[in-house]
């Protein structure tokens, strides 16, 4: 009787944190899919780290109705027939951490922080002058939750922040959004272009060789969406070249980053290992929304979910 089943790492964190599932349903949990004994003929709701699904496993849940993503992104669902099963994700909860790792990188390169830990371990006392983010533009490509998030703090910063989205003309924390078409063009003026749109195949290399050639020099990009949507070749060679100042990058093309990768010896790059949505508190993050979703799912009637991919 495992109508609902939770598969991920810290499912049992999660289902502890639920508590009580609506009456007449039964919740199972796993932290893979290869656990032994583990029955998916009945599982009706099933709340899963998206990249741990593939079609066939899909196909031993006849009954799956509803899928709860633990993901705001969705890629990795490309090419997997869910058609019946309605989709929902968690949009919007990463945005405290994702935009707190955009301000780590800011704050490394702008304070110079390698150098200042560089200095002390040398016991050396030289005082160089730090950038300020005060007056520093932000253009933060992708207009979601999470950039609205980005762009509050930003504010808070005394930072202006041009937004560029294919369908948005307007956010809150924006002094502007533009189009995609005008991309290239605002490179040209960012001090720090953050990265946040999601992978699609429109958006391979959206942050294009020309986009990277545009930016300033003493211009930092930041990657904390998806590692395709930068052309990571382009962004090696201007980096090798010191034609920007540098990068940070929480997502690459092939992950994990392989050891002979050039990312991880460039000094002017800050590599982290994919770990932008992850904090200490992610589970006390998720979980309401499980929560309130399985309420809405599983009601009479039945209400809408939060974040509905689809059918929406």
């Amino acid at each position: 009787m495992s109508q609902i089943l939770i598969v991920a790492p810290f499912a049992a964190h999660i289902a502890a944190r639920i508590g009580s599932v609506p009456a007449g349903l039964g919740l199972a949990i796993a932290e893979s899919f290869d656990q032994t004994g583990l029955s998916l003929s009945e599982v009706r709701a099933l709340i899963t780290l998206p990249q741990m699904l593939d079609q066939a496993l899909l196909e031993r849940m006849p009954k799956l109705e509803w899928l709860q993503t633990l993901t705001a992104g969705i890629d990795p669902l490309a090419g997997l027939d869910l058609s019946g099963i309605a989709l929902s994700t968690m949009g919007g909860v990463y945005a405290p951490q994702m935009s707190e790792l955009a301000f780590l990188y800011m704050l490394a390169f702008a304070r110079d922080v390698r150098g200042i830990l560089a200095r002390q371990a040398a016991a050396e006392w030289r005082i160089s002058p730090p950038h300020l983010l005060a007056g520093a533009h932000a253009v933060i490509v992708g207009v979601g939750r999470i950039a609205e998030a980005l762009a509050r703090r930003c504010q808070a910063f005394d930072m202006p922040v041009t937004g560029v989205s294919g369908s948005r003309r307007e956010a809150p924390g924006f002094n502007q959004v533009v189009p995609l078409d005008r991309l290239t063009a605002t490179a040209g003026s960012a001090d720090y272009l953050i990265v946040l749109a999601p992978y699609s195949p429109q958006n391979h290399h959206l942050v294009s060789r020309a986009v990277i050639a545009a930016l300033p020099p003493t211009a930092v990009l930041i990657n904390i969406a998806r590692g395709p949507v930068v052309d990571e070749a382009a962004l090696i060679q201007a980096l090798s070249e010191k034609r920007i100042a540098g990068a940070g990058l929480d997502v690459f093309v092939q992950e994990p980053l392989p050891p002979d990768h050039p990312f991880w010896r460039m000094p002017n790059v800050i590599v982290t290992p994919h770990i932008g949505g992850w904090s200490t508190r992610l589970v006390e993050q998720m979980t309401p929304v499980i929560a309130e979703n399985l309420g809405r799912w599983f009601a009479s009637p039945r209400r809408p979910l939060i974040n509905q991919a689809f059918p929406s």
